[in-house]
């Protein structure tokens, strides 16, 4: 698990720096910055939570040397049902997934945004060309008539068109879906880790029943290093909240700039 951490920890540098010229707060980088809080918070749980199977001890003081290992299993699958650092990296898998969508929907608004305004200057272009062609005539022929400027040249060549905010255009309202998908991930990831994983860890000690007849019908159990364990999955609970505070945030900062472009 910690070699896999660290190899998407490498592959994610690139992609969590904040690009050049572009508002971080606008792109795709704070998620990928968060993504990475995740990284450090799996690397920390890793090590309570590597040897979870050893660290079960029970009480085999009426049970024979040989069949304690089996029993041990069984008691160990019957606490842990449900898988616990499966859960921790399939929930990040799940978030890259809309936040790589934010970083292809952020790329393909800048490549869009860049021929519109490589249009722009064409036109502005060819208006003054237009406008200095004008005036050359103007002069051969002696007589001065008021030319337009470059700006209203530039207005008549171009139809008009309702302008309207760049937070009101389907890239930004795909941006948002992303974002909520996530705080849905992130929403359920926090509510397995608070209500599934850390009660199993809470108690001091608990019963268990192997449910085979060369074991006995109930022992008692213990969990080593139950504060570390509890511990990490704390850790990871606090990035589950920081990432649904930040979707938040930006959601309901979106449906007020979106309730001001239906007002205009």
């Amino acid at each position: 698990m910690a070699a896999v951490v660290a190899g998407l920890a490498r592959l994610l540098q690139p992609a969590m720096m904040f690009p050049r010229g572009e508002s971080g707060c606008q792109g795709p980088a704070p998620w990928y910055l968060l993504l990475g809080l995740r990284l450090v918070a799996l690397f920390i749980a890793d090590g309570p939570w590597s040897s979870a199977s050893p660290d079960l001890v029970c009480n085999w003081t009426l049970v024979e040397a040989d069949i304690r290992p089996f029993c041990s299993a069984l008691c160990f699958n019957r606490r842990f049902l449900a898988p616990v650092s499966s859960v921790w990296g399939f929930a990040f898998l799940a978030a890259l997934l809309p936040v790589g969508l934010m970083g292809f929907i952020r790329a393909g608004s800048q490549h869009q945004g860049k021929a519109v305004r490589g249009a722009d200057e064409e036109l502005t272009d060819i208006a003054g060309v237009s406008h200095s062609m004008a005036a050359g005539s103007s002069m051969a022929t002696g007589t001065i008539h008021p030319l337009p400027n470059r700006a209203t040249a530039r207005t008549n060549m171009v139809p008009s068109e309702p302008k309207m905010s760049s937070h009101c255009t389907w890239p930004s309202m795909a941006f948002s879906f992303c974002v909520f998908l996530l705080l849905s991930m992130e929403l359920v990831f926090f509510w397995v880790v608070v209500s599934l994983q850390i009660p199993l860890v809470s108690e001091t000690t608990f019963l268990c029943f192997p449910g085979a007849d060369t074991c006995p019908k109930a022992v008692e159990c213990a969990l080593a290093g139950q504060a570390d364990k509890q511990m990490a999955l704390w850790v990871l609970a606090f990035t589950a909240f920081v990432n649904m505070a930040a979707c938040l945030a930006y959601l309901l900062l979106t449906l007020g700039k979106l309730s001001q472009c239906h007002r205009r």
